[in-house]
């Protein structure tokens, strides 16, 4: 067996640009390897793998279908396979075959918009055989340089991935379509909603959010698509029959509670969901948004120094990483310094005075405040 080079002499190639391919690439040479490629469409993809060490296919299961046959008779031992595909179930066959031949395989899933910030967000590192486990490690590596929160499973696990992420999109769908029927916006619905409802609105808006390609394409490659709708349109007509006799509702209501309930997971998510909800209310009492480019150790501390100063008392305060812009890019931002602030504040403790000052002072600290319609201020 040919001896397995370190990260400084190695080279990777990226097939597929776009934001995650850009992205995985990026990850790549932060972790220090020699060379980085990426391989779009049309481009030589044998000079491509002949001349590299590594492999991640940064596009879907379709596409890696077609490519693994071409690529298999020139991967080496000391090839490395990784992928970023939302399905891996018809990836399974292929890459316990390519296991066999000793080339460690690693299918990968980030649980998230490639262009969204990854810090905290789950990533699937998926084994395959027993020569996965340098792949694992080479996995684990790149997205560590992320903060990802990661997991190892089995491939075959990943199925319940696939299908918790079709019954996620399916029923945000179907509850989409019903209200355009009823006539009801989104935005009417999250306004008239309680909490349960806001809850409902906030994967609505999710999974809209998320635009038709890889919705779509979880959706339409599920292999058990069939079986998935069966057991959704089953479980509507048992409520359909149950609407009939209230005690025969609250039967199948107490069924579904104790089925999910054996580890005291129904409690759990119900305190998780109460979270949320207290958190949007206590944003609602008067609500402060910020942004810094700059995030370090301590600068929290500093750009809450002026609600300090002008006396205002904070009910709640939220940060996610922030979606860099392109006025940002071309700024030479680093986009994991980037973090948005939500603040709910006692509206008795604040003025439009006090408003105005704060934003100023922020401003000269280099943040950028924004009113409550997002704009800048």
């Amino acid at each position: 067996m040919e001896r397995i080079k370190p990260y400084g002499e190695r080279v990777a190639t990226v097939v597929g640009g776009g934001e995650l391919g850009s992205r995985v690439a990026a990850c790549y040479r932060d972790i220090g390897f020699k060379d980085v490629r990426i391989c779009e469409k049309g481009d030589p993809f044998l000079d491509f793998l002949n001349g590299s060490t590594d492999i991640f296919f940064a596009v879907g299961d379709e596409e890696i279908l077609l490519i693994l046959p071409v690529a298999r008779p020139h991967l080496r031992e000391f090839h490395t396979l990784l992928d970023g595909a939302s399905n891996k179930t018809n990836l399974i066959e292929p890459y316990h075959q390519i296991d066999n031949d000793a080339i460690s395989v690693c299918p990968t899933h980030l649980g998230a918009r490639p262009d969204h910030p990854w810090s905290g967000v789950k990533l699937w590192l998926c084994k395959v055989g027993p020569n996965s486990e340098r792949g694992i490690r080479l996995g684990r590596d790149l997205f560590l340089t992320k903060n990802t929160s990661i997991r190892v499973i089995d491939i075959e696990e990943h199925q319940q991935v696939e299908t918790n992420q079709f019954v996620a999109f399916t029923t945000a769908y179907v509850v989409s379509e019903t209200l355009k029927e009823l006539g009801i916006s989104l935005q009417t619905f999250d306004d008239m909603a309680t909490l349960n409802a806001e809850l409902q609105a906030l994967h609505i808006g999710r999974s809209l959010g998320q635009g038709t390609g890889v919705p779509s394409e979880v959706m339409f490659r599920q292999r058990k698509k069939k079986e998935i709708i069966g057991a959704m349109e089953a479980a509507f007509e048992k409520l359909v029959q149950a609407l009939e006799n209230r005690e025969q509702l609250q039967r199948l209501m107490q069924d579904s509670i104790d089925f999910h309930n054996r580890e005291g997971t129904v409690a759990k998510i119900f305190r998780k969901g109460g979270v949320i909800g207290f958190r949007n209310a206590n944003l609602r009492m008067y609500s402060f948004s910020f942004r810094i480019v700059d995030d370090r150790p301590g600068r929290l501390r500093e750009v809450l120094g002026p609600f300090d100063l002008e006396g205002v008392n904070l009910k709640a305060i939220d940060s996610m990483p922030g979606v860099i812009t392109e006025e940002e890019k071309a700024a030479g931002v680093d986009p994991d310094r980037i973090v948005d602030f939500d603040i709910g504040i006692d509206p008795k403790t604040i003025d439009p005075n006090k408003d105005r000052r704060i934003k100023q002072r922020l401003a000269e600290m280099g943040c950028k405040a924004y009113d409550s319609n997002g704009l800048s201020q």
